[in-house]
């Protein structure tokens, strides 16, 4: 079952009945059935809360298009990472590369995304926050963490810069964990999945004193994976997971509350769970020529096939890992300095690192006399403090002011080793690459934001964000001696924010809002040929929104939607090309700046609830997001001595599908007095899309010296895909048990393609069904 939507005019009448839905009035509502009414009076949407600006607010008194997902969402929805909350978003696209571990994921918001490889000088594009903390600059690129004992998730959609600073051009996630609280509690809970999967977690909440409270939570996962290794030498794909978390709160008095978090996460993994694809990219083409691996047998070993023919075995003759660490100290003080005034203080350290090796070839038989292996240390270190004056209830003016300092450190080694043919894993018979970088971005903000309520109907918000960023960065390329090569930038930058917010009555807000968003530029100090650091630009966007938000027909029905529209200057596009395509050992990495990208689009997100045990949300998300002006994308390889140099304007941007849909349907029973129950069904659909530059121009056919540029469509093009989830549970007094299957149709699909040099071809991670059931056991006082 597929479903097909690519006509604007459907688009346009779905805008036009989500606005007109928004100003429904009371003579629609008095259509309905009185009688009907009645009877269901007492089954309401729930009203939502956020903390997007940094206070718990009502969601319509946040003008700001962000997705909420509650405790309940989280735990009958079995989500347990990103991909999972995200593909029930709308305008929100991701990819899953696999060559940062299993949870490895590159986020896009409206178009808006981190288009680079495993480089260092390039800022992040989407916020990850976790109680008020940014946790996105971290050794192994974009964090995914546990997910138990979430109070709730927010994703926000456009750029966040008052609040949450130059790493939210795009958005932010926005997550919130349970805090310590005066109720003596326990949760335990073991469960078992597909592939040999193995879970075990426990929550444990202790109020020592009326003032002191612990809160303690510790995971665990292990999994043999869906993939089987077929070469000895190698070893299977495997992850074990273990995370804790250990959280403090002390009052001391009415007016001051202190809390403190220790998270430690360690992530252990045996290799990619990917699956060759038969296709080399444009790396690996420059040094193999056509041809390379034959994965179906009659090449240089007996080989297991391709993806989509082969889910679920490979051929890898070297011992395997992705192994991530990483721990957050969160320290918060909340004071009430009088009855108009708190001040806030976030402190946060982040320590972080990521080993990785892999089986670069990816055959099991060396390609002529260069078996292959990449090995990577990466190690991160950050330290913020956040300072904020905040009113309180201050009647027609709240307001907000403070300051930020960061510094962010980031050290990698990268190493490709040739290995001796008959021993893979042996002595090193040289390095063609062997490099150490470091990069460290310090930087410093003052924030400020005042919203004035104008009338009983008419709010206006004014808000800024001054941000100055110092970044150095510095490459010892060790095949060509000690010396560094160093460089440093620095950049300022100022994004406003203005919102109009509309509010005819207590249950509906319409507003409108223009923001910019700041992404820092850099330096690029990688090897090759280069001999001086070369600088690239900041990105900055704009953002034009309108929406809405209300609720409707006696409250049962939530209703959200959006017009947006953004441009943006210097998208930053991280290329990595070989300057002589016969020498891979001139790799050099290139952040450029396109010149113009825009994304313009709607959303639309919708609750309805039928009675007390029905209920049902359906999200729709549709973006044009193209590069406007980038008639210069720098590619890998060569066409007849001539470099690989595209013109994509005009072409759609990566991990951007034109449409995006979701719809979830929850059903809860009573079975008698001690059983209840509950049945949940998850449906999303993502249309084609692509997940990096080269995928984009295979789009595009030749170079701008018109040479042929024959990228075939698979794998570059992702086709759209649907996939549907569903969980159920039953509660008896202490007792739940839930079980689950994802992905329940055993939807053949994948989200993206790597940056995989390799002569099996571009690797791609597949989604088996996975079944799995859960039981857990608590207490409380």
């Amino acid at each position: 079952m597929y479903i097909n939507i690519g006509k604007r005019k459907f688009a346009c009448s779905i805008l036009a009945i989500a606005i007109s839905g928004g100003a429904l009035g009371q003579s629609a509502q008095e259509s309905i059935n009185s009688a009907e009414n009645e009877k269901n009076n007492d089954a309401q949407v729930e009203r939502v809360t956020v903390t997007s600006q940094r206070r718990v607010q009502s969601e319509l008194d946040v003008p700001i298009s962000v997705s909420v997902f509650t405790a309940a969402d989280l735990e009958k929805g079995n989500i347990t990472e990103a991909s999972e909350y995200l593909s029930l978003t709308p305008n929100v696209g991701f990819s899953e590369d696999g060559e940062g571990g299993s949870r490895s994921i590159n986020i896009a918001i409206r178009g808006v995304s981190n288009i680079v490889l495993d480089g260092i000088a390039s800022a992040n594009s989407i916020g990850y926050y976790i109680d008020e903390l940014s946790v996105g600059s971290v050794a192994q690129g974009t964090i995914n963490p546990q997910m138990l004992d979430m109070s709730q998730v927010e994703v926000l959609r456009g750029p966040q810069g008052t609040y949450f600073g130059r790493n939210a051009v795009g958005g932010a996630l926005n997550l919130t964990t349970n805090k310590p609280n005066d109720e003596l509690y326990f949760q335990g809970g073991l469960g078992i999945a597909s592939f040999g999967t193995k879970k075990a977690d426990a929550i444990f909440n202790l109020p020592i004193s009326e003032k002191f409270m612990v809160r303690g939570v510790f995971s665990h996962e292990e999994s043999d994976t869906p993939i089987t290794n077929i070469d000895e030498r190698g070893n299977d794909p495997f992850y074990k997971y273990n995370s804790g978390r250990l959280a403090f709160r002390y009052i001391p008095t009415d007016d001051l509350l202190i809390d403190l978090s220790v998270t430690k996460t360690k992530e252990d993994e045996g290799g990619d769970i990917s699956i060759p694809s038969g296709v080399l990219d444009l790396d690996s083409l420059s040094i193999a020529g056509e041809g390379g691996f034959d994965g179906e047998g009659g090449g240089f070993d007996e080989g297991p096939g391709f993806y989509p023919n082969n889910e679920d075995t490979i051929s890898r003759d070297t011992e395997e890992f992705n192994n991530k660490d990483f721990t957050i100290v969160n320290a918060r003080v909340e004071w009430d300095i009088n009855d108009f005034t708190v001040f806030k203080s976030v402190t946060g350290w982040l320590d972080s690192s990521f080993d990785r090796v892999s089986d670069l070839d990816g055959v099991g038989q060396s390609f002529g006399p260069l078996p292959l292996r990449r090995v990577n240390d990466y190690t991160g270190e950050s330290f913020s403090q956040e300072f904020r004056l905040q009113s309180i209830d201050n009647g027609d003016i709240d307001w907000t002011v403070g300051v930020f300092y960061a510094d962010d450190d980031l050290d990698q080694t990268n190493q490709i080793q040739m290995l001796p043919d008959d021993e893979p894993n042996g002595i090193e018979v040289g390095f063609i690459n062997n490099n150490v970088r470091t990069f460290e971005l310090e930087s410093m903000a003052a924030f400020a934001e005042v919203n004035w309520s104008l009338n009983s109907l008419w709010d206006l918000t004014l808000g800024g964000r001054y941000t100055k960023d110092k970044v150095t960065a510095s490459e010892i390329d060790l095949n060509r001696g000690p010396d560094a090569l160093i460089g440093n930038e620095k950049f300022n930058d100022f994004s406003p924010r203005i919102v109009v917010n509309f509010r005819p009555d207590d249950d509906s807000s319409i507003f409108a809002s223009i923001s910019e968003g700041y992404k820092s530029g850099g330096v690029d100090v990688t090897g090759g040929s280069r001999v001086m650091p070369e600088p690239f630009d900041s990105e900055k966007l704009t953002s034009y929104e309108i929406g809405y938000k209300g609720y409707l027909l006696d409250g049962m029905v939530r209703l959200s939607s959006s017009l947006f529209y953004l441009d943006w200057q210097d998208f930053q596009v991280q290329t990595n090309r070989l300057a002589d395509p016969s020498d891979i050992s001139s790799a050099i990495e290139t952040t450029q700046n396109a010149g113009k990208a825009s994304s313009r689009g709607f959303e639309i997100e919708s609750f309805f609830v039928i009675n007390k045990q029905l209920n049902f949300s359906f999200n729709v998300g549709y973006a044009d997001a193209t590069f406007d002006d980038y008639k210069d994308a720098v590619l890998k390889g060569e066409q007849n001595g001539l470099p690989n140099i595209v013109d994509v304007s005009g072409q759609n941007l990566p991990r951007t599908a034109d449409w995006n849909l979701s719809s979830s349907l929850n059903y809860t029973y009573d079975i008698n007095s001690d059983w209840d129950g509950y049945v949940r069904i998850d449906w999303s659909y993502t249309g084609e899309t692509t997940s990096d530059i080269e995928g984009v121009a295979s789009l595009v056919g030749e170079t701008i010296y018109g040479e042929s540029f024959d990228l075939p469509e698979f794998p570059y093009q992702i086709p759209s895909y649907q996939v549907v989830n569903l969980t159920t549970g039953f509660n008896y007094k202490s007792l739940a048990i839930n079980a689950y299957v994802h992905n329940l149709f055993d939807e053949q699909y994948y989200t993206g393609t790597a940056d995989n040099f390799g002569f099996a071809g571009i690797r791609l991670k597949p989604h088996q069904r996975e079944v799995g059931i859960k039981f857990t056991y608590s207490f409380s006082d």
